[in-house]
């Protein structure tokens, strides 16, 4: 029996080859999935790893030792982190009093520090690195502070901070110490650095802003206290693999576990988990998107297969009715009549298991940019057994309807009756199923799961099954018309296109493979766009450079230097984060320079309108002042437990300098003037504020009246300027645990009084009103907002709500702007700034970062749109999403597969008939009218409509990111452009082969000469 079916196949190579191609095909769609997976699973978690940034990839333990003498910490490391993927950088410190040799120079009191490797991050502009034990490193400006050179030695012993004051003092005995180079870091931006802050410009009681760098041992050789102990271990990106994910963080885990329990209460940090949950998410949603495309992929192959075994197993019905004739039994024929399709469906199945992880790795090398090494097990899973599963059932019910024929109607040279129940039921199930499909997926909450996994592909084929039937009525009337206007070949083409059996099912099929690259196109498109716009509105601007913290004051004097224009760089600023719940995030922007630096992204507001609308005119100019004695006149009616207050000046520096606090002196009750120079105001000052401080914060009462303030012997404030309540303002109160005084005009000033403060803090602060109260704000509409924000000194600030946009750039829809000079002025810390960034726009000149630097800006970070975008269609949805796209396109072949066999079908059925129309007169090309380019051209018209329907049904459950987009999705109508092509190509594609197909079809009607 087995030589038999061998030998049929032998005889008949065409249909097995048919049926060997098809199988193969089935089978390497099936495979395509677990090994599409498998391959974009490495490459996501390629791509996390590599946009992740450094905070994810590190692990931060600090310690403040028991005893000068412990080393548990820095002995534990290499057991815990010294495995391969683990680098590890340990530090410890403690405070040093450098005694000058010159006893006209003040001393200093750096941090002494030992870091690993310290200084391969270190550029020596003069001398060496540290070697033995008493050598040390200064910073090239401590150097030069010092009055040293390299190879002198001075002295130097612990140090302690003085509680009384804040200063550092000596605390041990004195250890000489030898200068051997003088340093400047590499880049104080590098993630070797990590948080130590070892470069911190700002002023301190240190008298230095860099620390000194030294041996181990050269640490240990001084007396001294506690130190202070740091370990950061970076885990190398390469060693973050699919594989190695579990054991990376169980050894992070077991290491923070025991870096814990040391004595000493080591505090433990790491945002790994944050990178692997996300790379976790990402595989998951390639799991779960990339089966949506495959699916439909091997439905469309058994149906192909189906119609291939079908028509075969008819080109054999007088075969089949002999061996029934003969006597042949009823299983005997099945296998005789199966084995011929199931031997090379076999046959196909293991060749297209192989071929589909090539063709896979082909793909993911096109598609991800690495085919990585996927081995041939990745896809022996239920997919392809089921896809051969799939295949064998379909050869076999393609073979039932002949095989239980009587003997007669097998051997009469009639086409079987298409069933007239059979296929409107098996159309209704299918509009039933896609219901229930669309049902679970948009009512069941879990997503692409389950059944709602055949959704999209459930929705394109009911819908074309549905128009295929609705157009064959369509047809029949066409070809009636055609036929009685004698047009001869759109009548054939259009009776062939309505009554020829099958035609019904490869309309849908075509419809099917047209719809799901048309779904597959739409759904990567509006991914695209969202991704695009994401990156645009969270980044904000074409590039923004993260600077290291400065004041706010500086921030914005400084940009405006590099920009003074504002068309190209704009300082920004994160507002401090409100208690109140009820605030979203808001962000300061000096909105001069809002429309040529940020990517504004609203249609009803321009950046140039928002700019406006931020800014209106303040009415009264800032208080400008300079460094020399700054007088002011004030009546001091009443102070009650007024211990230790002064009057401090709160001025900020035009020139982009720290904002400073000068003490006027203490205050005094009657009439009398305080006078103090304004060392900082060299290049003007911009007056924040006079006011009351108490040292401790605690509160007071007091009723006074300001008269003047008064600089280079003339009035600055007059009497009749402080007696102006509009001109001055005192800060919002929140309620009654915050008193301030209130403001009333007197006839020779200001009156401000504050009385029952007990239980209550207080804050005497008189500034000018030279910004608009409220603050106007844009937020975006569905932030949501009261009428107050936190300010950037953390007080409360009334606002008003100037415009709504439907994102703000960087805030998306969670936010809204402010003013950033307007913000500033209304507070009166002078501190710095929160996440200080600067927008940079397309005009931009090449050499900003130098410009950037040269403003005394030190950059720590620089993003840009393009990596951003790129790094977002690295996403498991994205990379998901092209293999929808690939399976689109393997539709369509299959589809043109499809209509190739079709057309060899009815070459074999109907040469003899086409060629009797001709020999009773009909013109060649009318008597080859094939049908096929209008049912491509049908197909082509209905599939939009098909995939549209489900596009609109599934659009919001596809996910497009693998993290909280914050309000963005896909769109509902995506760029047309990518559309529209790929629908095109499709449409050719099948057109072409339509075009080949009638004509070989034509050349069957040729009349044999006799």
């Amino acid at each position: 029996m087995i030589g038999l079916v061998l030998s049929m196949v032998r005889a008949r190579p065409g249909q097995a080859l048919t049926a060997f191609l098809l199988a193969m095909f089935a089978m390497a769609a099936a495979v395509s999935a677990p090994v599409y997976s498998a391959t974009a699973d490495r490459a996501v978690v390629r791509s996390e790893v590599a946009a992740a940034p450094p905070a994810e990839r590190v692990v931060q333990a600090r310690r403040t030792t028991p005893s000068p003498a412990d080393h548990d910490f820095e002995n534990l490391v290499p057991q815990v982190f010294g495995g391969g993927g683990f680098a590890s950088v340990f530090s410890t410190e403690y405070d040093l009093v450098i005694t000058p040799n010159d006893p006209k120079i003040t001393k200093i009191a750096p941090r002494f520090v030992y870091r690993d490797d310290a200084c391969a991050h270190l550029t020596f502009t003069a001398g060496r690195c540290f070697v033995s034990e008493t050598e040390v490193v200064l910073s090239t400006a401590a150097v030069k502070q010092l009055g040293l050179r390299v190879g002198d030695t001075f002295q130097a012993c612990y140090g302690t901070i003085d509680p009384s004051d804040g200063d550092f003092v000596e605390a041990g005995p004195k250890v000489t110490l030898t200068l051997v180079g003088a340093f400047d870091p590499r880049n104080k931006a590098e993630q070797y650095w990590s948080d130590a802050d070892y470069f911190n410009t700002r002023f301190s009681p240190r008298q230095t802003s860099e620390p000194v760098f030294a041996s181990r041992l050269t640490l240990e050789a001084l007396q001294h206290g506690n130190e202070k102990q740091a370990l950061d271990v970076v885990i190398d990106g390469s060693a973050i693999t699919r594989e190695s994910l579990d054991g990376i963080n169980a050894s992070v885990q077991t290491g923070k576990d025991k870096l814990a329990a040391l004595p000493g209460h080591a505090t433990v940090h790491t945002e790994l988990p944050n990178l692997l949950a996300r790379i976790n998410g990402d595989r998951d949603l390639v799991a779960e998107v990339v089966p949506v495309a495959a699916v439909p992929l091997v439905l469309l192959c058994w149906f192909v297969l189906f119609i291939a075994v079908a028509a075969a197993t008819q080109e054999r019905r007088g075969e089949l009715g002999l061996f029934a004739l003969r006597g042949v039994t009823l299983s005997r024929r099945w296998w005789l009549a199966a084995g011929e399709s199931i031997v090379p469906i076999l046959g196909g199945a293991v060749v297209g298991f192989v071929l589909g992880h090539f063709l896979v790795r082909i793909a993911a090398w096109l598609l991800l940019g690495s085919s990585g090494d996927v081995s041939l097990s990745a896809g022996l899973n239920w997919w392809s057994l089921a896809s051969l599963a799939g295949a064998l059932f379909a050869a076999l019910l393609a073979q039932r309807a002949e095989l239980a024929k009587r003997t007669v109607d097998l051997l009469r040279n009639v086409p079987s009756r298409v069933s007239r129940w059979g296929a409107p039921v098996f159309e209704v199930v299918v509009v039933v199923l896609a219901a229930v499909a669309v049902v679970q997926l948009r009512r069941g909450g879990g997503g692409l799961t389950g059944f709602a996994l055949f959704a999209p592909s459930a929705v394109v084929i009911a819908v074309a099954l549905l128009a295929a039937r609705a157009v064959l009525p369509i047809a029949e009337r066409v070809g009636r018309r055609a036929m009685r206007r004698g047009r001869i070949g759109p009548t054939l083409a259009a009776y062939a296109l309505a009554r020829r059996p099958g035609t019904q099912r490869v309309l849908a099929l075509f419809v099917v493979a047209i719809g799901l690259l048309v779904f597959a196109s739409t759904a990567a498109s509006a991914s695209s766009d969202a991704r695009d716009r994401r990156a645009r509105v969270e980044l904000g601007a074409t590039r923004v450079l993260s600077v290291e913290p400065i004041s706010r004051a500086s921030l914005l004097a400084r940009v405006r230097s590099v920009d003074p224009d504002g068309k190209f760089a704009m300082a920004t600023v994160m507002l401090p984060v409100s208690e109140d719940t009820g605030v979203p995030p808001m962000l300061a922007v000096d909105s001069k320079a809002l429309a040529g630096s940020a990517l504004w992204d609203d249609k009803k507001i321009s950046a140039a309108q928002a700019a406006r609308l931020l800014r209106p005119d303040a009415g009264r100019p800032s208080i400008e002042v300079d460094n020399k004695e700054l007088s002011l006149d004030v009546t001091v009616d009443s102070l009650v437990d007024a211990f230790r207050v002064h009057w401090v000046a709160i001025v900020v520096p035009s020139d982009g300098s720290d904002p400073g606090q000068v003490d006027l002196g203490p205050v005094q009750t009657g009439r009398h003037t305080y006078v103090r120079n304004l060392p900082m105001c060299v290049n003007k000052c911009r007056l924040a504020a006079v006011a009351l401080e108490q040292p401790e914060g605690r509160g007071f009462d007091v009723t006074m009246t300001l008269h003047s303030l008064s600089q280079h012997g003339a009035p600055i404030v007059d009497e009749s300027a402080f007696a102006d309540t509009d001109g001055w303002r005192t800060p919002e109160s929140p309620g009654p645990k915050l008193l301030v005084p209130t403001l009333t005009a007197a006839k020779d000033g200001l009156r401000a009084e504050l009385t029952g403060y007990k239980g209550a803090d207080v804050a005497v602060r008189i500034m000018p009103t030279d910004a608009p109260s409220p603050l106007p704000v844009i937020m975006a509409r569905t932030a949501g907002i009261g009428d107050h924000m936190t300010g950037l000194d953390l007080t409360q600030q009334t606002i008003t709500i100037a415009g709504e946009v439907e994102t703000v750039p960087k805030l998306a829809y969670r936010g809204g702007l402010v003013d950033f000079e307007y913000a500033e002025r209304l507070a009166t810390d002078g501190g710095d700034a929160e996440y200080p960034q600067i927008f940079l726009g397309p005009n931009a000149p090449p050499d900003i970062l130098d410009r950037v630097r040269a403003a005394g800006l030190n950059v720590t970070g620089d993003r840009a749109v393009g990596p951003l975008r790129e790094a977002l269609e690295e996403q498991g949805p994205a990379v998901a999403l092209r293999f929808h796209e690939l399976a689109g396109g393997l539709a369509v072949v299959l589809a043109i597969g499809a209509l190739w066999l079709v057309s060899s079908l009815d070459r074999l059925r109907r040469a003899g008939e086409l060629r009797a129309l001709r020999a009773q007169g009909v013109p060649r090309r009318a008597a080859g009218a094939s049908g096929y380019l209008v049912l491509v051209g049908t197909a082509a018209l209905i599939a939009p409509f098909a995939a549209l329907a489900s596009w609109l049904l599934v659009r919001e459950y596809l996910p497009v990111f693998s993290d909280d987009p914050h309000g963005f999705s896909a769109s509902t109508w995506p760029s047309p452009g990518p559309v529209a092509a790929a629908w095109a190509a499709a449409a050719v594609l099948l057109a072409g082969a339509a075009i080949v197909a009638g004509a070989r079809l034509r050349a069957a009607t040729t009349l044999r000469k006799r």
